[in-house]
């Protein structure tokens, strides 16, 4: 079946009241969720049926995760990239707008995985929620802090299976960090380091490249969604978008929602209440070549706040307590306590206790703990959607936990984008004193009427 040309397009849902954006709360849930169970409405108790959006880049994972059930319709705006993809779904409905999808075939589908550029993230996840289907977001949740409480409000209210696709969240890495922690192997922690190796694409431009020829199978105004119209240039679509701060979030964006994990889990970090980034090459339209974003959270019963330290484009913690020259991978975390340090890498896997000689006496003591934290088999698409069928939220359901990790992530972005040191009011979920700052907070768009369900 051929996907719909852009004049098909989306006739939009009945007006309905949806979202209650009055009075939204942050509240984190930062342990391991208990069970509970939810109405799943599935057609099948086997095999549910589901949706792909986004079927090009990170979709072939996903199409691929996604064979043990029954797909029952695809969406992407150019197939001829997403072509190898589906090939094991060859008679699957196709759809260019999602909108179409939805009205078309919204009966049918029991849940939507959602693996778009960041830009779009929120609208179609917003969509899924308001046909009360259960959705996988990929990371970032969402491109900006208010998206990212709107989005819990309406999962909320949904009340749906949902996850967002950070990976190490359901991996072992971070459970031991967790219960190496909680054990006091390292002490009392006084200092979080994060780093990548990313970007990996271009940042730091300073003008949009000149107009190019839209490829034919490309459907550019559904690409740009929600986002100001702009020329299609190949320097955007279909992967560089990630440097432009109208589609993407950055390097932290792109990874923070991996690597600050070992930091926001086994310490149980809420927002920060200080922010201040220093970097490389920001202009009006991209993020930086590189960027340090130092953040301060207020810790119970301590006069002094815990600092967590995100490095990106090569830039590097050095002299970290504890740890021998230089990082031992190229991207990860370090966290150091009052005895030692522990490292992991992007995904908390690979957890080491640093200096070796306490490492090694820790181990001839039989101080390391047992584990008491659940683990999870089979990755963390399995858990979200074993958590469909048994009515069980998975560990980075949108409620309980993705929606305020990727919000606390993205205050780094404010940070870098606001350029000055800034303080943060939890409980308004605003910068004090700084309206520019909050200005980077909230979603700008012109055309987000149309994209988003009445």
């Amino acid at each position: 079946m051929n996907p719909p040309s852009s004049k098909q397009r989306a006739p939009g849902i009945p007006r309905r009241q949806f979202l209650k954006t009055g009075g939204v709360l942050a509240a984190s849930t930062l342990a391991f969720p208990a069970c509970v169970k939810l109405d799943t409405r599935t057609h099948d108790a086997d095999r549910l049926n589901v949706a792909v959006i986004g079927c090009g880049g990170r979709g072939r994972f996903h199409l691929r995760q996604m064979r043990s059930e029954r797909v029952v319709a695809v969406c992407d705006v150019d197939f001829d990239r997403a072509g190898g993809n589906l090939r094991a779904f060859s008679d699957v409905p196709r759809f260019a707008d999602y909108r179409v999808m939805f009205d078309k075939m919204g009966k049918d589908i029991d849940a939507v995985v959602v693996c778009t550029p960041d830009h779009m993230h929120y609208p179609i996840a917003l969509w899924a929620l308001a046909h009360r289907k259960h959705v996988l977001v990929e990371k970032p949740l969402t491109r900006t802090f208010e998206e990212a409480m709107l989005l819990k409000e309406a999962a909320r209210e949904a009340g749906v299976i949902t996850q967002m696709g950070n990976q190490g969240r359901a991996a072992d890495g971070l459970r031991v960090l967790q219960e190496w922690v909680e054990a006091g192997l390292i002490g009392e922690v006084t200092h979080a380091y994060h780093w990548t190796n990313r970007p990996v694409w271009p940042q730091g431009m300073t003008d949009f490249q000149p107009v190019q020829p839209v490829p034919e199978q490309l459907d550019w105004d559904l690409w740009q969604g929600v986002a100001p119209r702009r020329s299609y240039h190949p320097e955007i679509a279909p992967f560089k978008w990630r440097g432009y701060i109208d589609y993407g979030c950055g390097a932290v964006g792109d990874v923070g929602c991996h690597i600050m994990d070992a930091a926001y889990v086994p310490l149980k970090l809420g927002y920060p209440t200080r922010l201040r980034a220093d970097s490389d090459g920001l202009t009006d339209i991209a993020f930086p070549n590189a960027s340090t974003i130092e953040m301060e959270f207020p810790v119970p019963n301590r006069s002094t706040p815990l600092k967590v330290t995100w490095m990106d484009g090569g830039r590097l913690p050095t002299d970290v307590p504890f740890m021998p020259a230089g990082v031992p991978h190229d991207s990860g975390t370090i966290l150091v306590g009052e005895q030692g340090a522990i490292s992991c890498d992007m995904y908390n896997g690979s957890p080491r206790i640093y200096p070796d000689a306490y490492r090694e006496q820790l181990q001839a003591d039989g101080a390391f703990p047992e584990r008491t934290l659940p683990r999870i088999r089979g990755g963390h698409v399995n858990e979200w959607l074993n958590g469909i069928r048994n009515g069980v939220q998975p560990g980075s359901s949108i409620v309980d936990f993705s929606a305020d990790f990727t919000a606390m992530t993205l205050l780094g972005v404010s940070a870098m984008l606001a350029d000055t040191p800034l303080k943060f009011n939890p409980e308004t979920l605003k910068f004090e004193g700084n309206e520019a700052a909050n200005a980077f907070l909230k979603s700008q768009y012109e055309y987000k009427s149309e994209f988003l369900p009445g």
